[in-house]
């Protein structure tokens, strides 16, 4: 056998292992953690609306707490999400509510400091935008 095929042979091998590693590692793992997901921004005639998923993957019951912030204004809500199940959020923003164009998002899993999840949406109800 030439030593090209040996090479060729060992480095399908190297790069079956390596596959299988990323596709089969973190379902081993057992890592726990929660995830936001489907974020969606939905702009009607008089209203914002933003909404996404917090899904409980980390093993036990955790109390989340999800902060809007808009125009130095703060609205808080705090949810219980059983592990392994998600939770729908859904809030509405209408233009004497939203003071400065931005809407702070900051989420906390509780007993910890630092938010998992953090971004800013910035909106605007400017008339002249929704003509075409």
């Amino acid at each position: 056998m030439s030593r090209l095929r040996i090479v060729y042979i060992v480095s399908l091998v190297i790069l079956g292992v390596l596959l299988a590693l990323v596709v089969f590692r973190p379902m081993l793992s057992g890592e726990k953690f929660s995830t936001v997901s489907r974020q969606s921004i939905i702009k009607t005639e008089d209203e914002w609306i933003i909404q996404f998923d917090i899904f409980n993957r980390e093993g036990e019951d955790v109390t989340y707490t999800i902060n809007w912030s808009t125009g130095g204004e703060v609205y808080s809500q705090r949810v219980l999400i059983r592990n392994g199940k998600e939770f729908n959020c859904i809030r509405h923003f209408y233009p004497d509510t939203v003071k400065d164009g931005q809407v702070h998002l900051t989420i906390y899993k509780e007993g910890e400091d630092s938010p998992f999840e953090e971004c800013t949406y910035y909106i605007s109800f400017d008339e002249e935008e929704t003509k075409d």
